[in-house]
């Protein structure tokens, strides 16, 4: 292979890591991340040069051994973040396609450019001014346009595999285009042709390969979100439905086990303390809370039921008819997820006087404030203001506070966590809602 010189391969693979770097921003990096990064950065180089000095050998001059030979160049970028970098290969495999795409995008505006102006500088000024600085501004122009607007969102962390190999496909489409109109064998064409339409269709083509890395993974994955939380509340209505015939039965047979204890004929003081201590068992099941709404009044028994069973004090003062707007379902879902969340949090105190739980629903001028609070002693991350779940298999949890925002924003709902002081609060605020 020749007509490629070290030193391109070295400003390449500069070139490529400028390209990329702006996608990892934020990344966690493995163990000792600081001398990863010193011991990364010189071995992504040599890598680098060994695969030049490679393919340098190979005695065949043609697109496709270029082709290859930018593909071993990516890989070892790809290989290289996988070192330094904490994240799935997914997330790595998008940072690639998208850092490449920068970077052509970056080479073939530079290219129209110089071919426009005729541009001619020193080798030093060409260094920086060319090499370097347009590949910089690029990268740095997408970030602040792009990654920016959409950092720290968790949507955006799980990417739909589909639109990066999509995206994939697009930029390797492109890049084989390029080094094909850039072979000795169209070399005699027209240079406006080579040097500025076709880069020109490249730059098109790479911004669409970043669309659909970035955005079309986005869009994909919210829109099967969304068609996930419409199934999880499916299910909490049939699970609102067996709750209801279950809590029927129990109020009945408890209202029926009370008459009849209260007509048994006391013998001794040994039978009376046996009576009085099944009857303080079926006082549990009287805690019943007259909100004025039946979905209320369902999840917040059962919810009060769990709370006894874990000696955790619970609270509550409930305007129902101050959500009387939100379906049933939603209702359900909302509390139950509310709920669950703050009893698993004070679960886990090991003081049962920080077992508590305090809800209040009310009426706040022309809206509904729901406000929920409970001890919190361990440190909790948030992501796109939503607590991160402190489960080890984080793709299958965590479903419940999304739930939450999905069903607060159905109702064009404002919610705000926080921690402070030790307490985990959740404010939701509704205004207008329907009559």
């Amino acid at each position: 292979m020749s007509g490629l010189r070290l030193i391109s391969c070295v400003r390449f693979a500069m070139q490529l890591l400028i390209g990329e770097s702006v996608y990892v921003l934020g990344w966690k990096l493995r163990g000792k991340g600081a001398v990863r990064l010193l011991l990364a950065l010189p071995g992504y180089f040599l890598a680098c040069a060994l695969a030049f000095g490679l393919f340098s050998w190979i005695p065949i001059n043609g697109p496709v051994v270029y082709i290859l030979y930018y593909v071993a160049l990516f890989a070892i970028s790809l290989g290289t973040m996988r070192l330094c970098f904490d994240v799935k290969w997914a997330e790595i495999l998008f940072a690639g396609v998208c850092g490449y795409a920068t970077q052509h995008i970056a080479f073939g505006a530079i290219t129209v450019i110089s071919q426009l102006t005729g541009l001619s500088l020193s080798p030093v000024a060409d260094f920086f001014l060319i090499r370097l600085l347009p590949y910089v501004l690029i990268s740095a122009g997408i970030w602040f346009l792009v990654i920016r607007r959409y950092a720290g969102k968790g949507t955006v962390r799980d990417r739909d595999m589909r639109m990066v190999v999509l995206a994939l496909g697009v930029l390797f489409t492109v890049i084989f285009i390029s080094v094909l109109v850039d072979d000795r064998v169209f070399r005699e064409s027209s240079a406006l042709l080579q040097n500025v339409f076709c880069k020109l269709y490249a730059i098109v083509c790479c911004l669409l390969a970043i669309f659909v890395a970035y955005f079309m993974s986005r869009q994909n994955l919210i829109l099967r979100e969304t068609e996930m939380m419409e199934q999880m509340l499916r299910q909490s209505e049939e699970q609102q439905k067996l709750s209801q015939e279950t809590i029927n039965i129990i109020n009945i047979k408890c209202h029926d086990l009370k008459y009849r204890l209260s007509h048994l004929p006391v013998a001794d003081s040994g039978q009376k303390e046996y009576i009085e201590s099944v009857s303080d068992a079926l006082a549990i099941y009287d805690n019943t809370f007259e909100t004025g709404n039946d979905a209320l009044y369902l999840v917040l028994t059962e919810k009060s039921l769990l709370c006894s069973q874990y000696h955790i004090k619970f609270s509550c003062m409930a305007d129902g008819q101050a959500l009387a707007s939100l379906s049933s379902p939603d209702l359900y879902a909302l509390f139950g997820n509310l709920m669950d969340n703050a009893i698993e949090s004070v679960m886990k105190e090991p003081d049962e006087d920080k077992r508590i739980v305090s809800l209040t629903i009310s009426r706040r001028g022309q809206g509904s404030h729901v406000h929920i609070e409970n001890h919190c002693g361990e440190v909790v991350e948030f992501e796109d203001d939503l607590p991160l779940t402190t489960k080890t298999d984080k793709d299958n949890h965590g479903f419940g506070v999304r739930s939450i925002r999905y069903i607060v924003g159905k109702y064009h709902g404002d919610l705000l966590m926080r921690l402070d002081g030790g307490r985990f609060l959740v404010d939701i605020f509704f205004t207008n809602l329907p009559k």
